[in-house]
């Protein structure tokens, strides 16, 4: 239903977001769901974009948690794109295989305990926010994480699932490069 917009085809202001999106992620992070937003709302694409960057790839938590978090909110959620996108992310970033695996058949037995809690957290988070209460901050608070680093698992979860929305209104497929990289790596 939508169409990309590929780099070579793409206005300075948008080359200039994609650029961003190389430099910082390399030529395989321009992904299909950027290109749609690069074809059609260039406000969102630079809002999501930011976003993507200063929550993802920035702040406290290592971004290795970041990804798994990612896959596993949206693997909750059902949304295959963003669970495909960051499981490659993943690999690319060598994460443990045995990890991801476990994340993608929803186990857990995750190690470090950590780890596995802010997967738990996130999903709780991810699914009814409502439900979140002060015991689930204290036992990441327990397991070593501080605030901040809370206040970032929030806003990784309240990104996971914006994205999730968007790739799953947009309707998108999986990049061709992506599933190369996910049977490759």
């Amino acid at each position: 239903m939508y169409s990309f917009l590929e780099y070579g085809d793409a206005p300075e202001p948008v080359k200039k977001i994609y650029d961003d999106i190389i430099g910082c992620l390399g030529n395989e992070g321009l992904v299909d769901y950027f290109k749609v937003l690069g074809r059609y709302n260039i406000i969102v694409l630079d809002v999501t974009w930011n976003t993507l960057k200063n929550i993802l790839l920035g702040g406290e938590l290592p971004r290795s948690l970041k990804e798994l978090v990612f896959i596993a909110v949206s693997n909750e959620k059902n949304c295959s794109y963003c669970t495909d996108i960051h499981t490659a992310m993943c690999k690319l970033l060598n994460v443990n295989e045995g990890d991801i695996q476990k994340i993608l058949a929803k186990g857990t037995n995750l190690n470090p305990k950590r780890v596995k809690l802010s997967i738990e957290f996130s999903i709780k988070m991810a699914i009814n926010p409502g439900l979140i209460v002060e015991s689930d901050h204290q036992t990441l608070l327990d397991a070593g994480l501080t605030k901040s680093q809370i206040f970032e698992l929030m806003a990784l979860v309240s990104l996971v699932n914006y994205s999730n929305t968007l790739a799953q209104g947009m309707m998108i497929e999986v990049d061709q490069k992506v599933v190369s990289l996910l049977n490759d790596v």
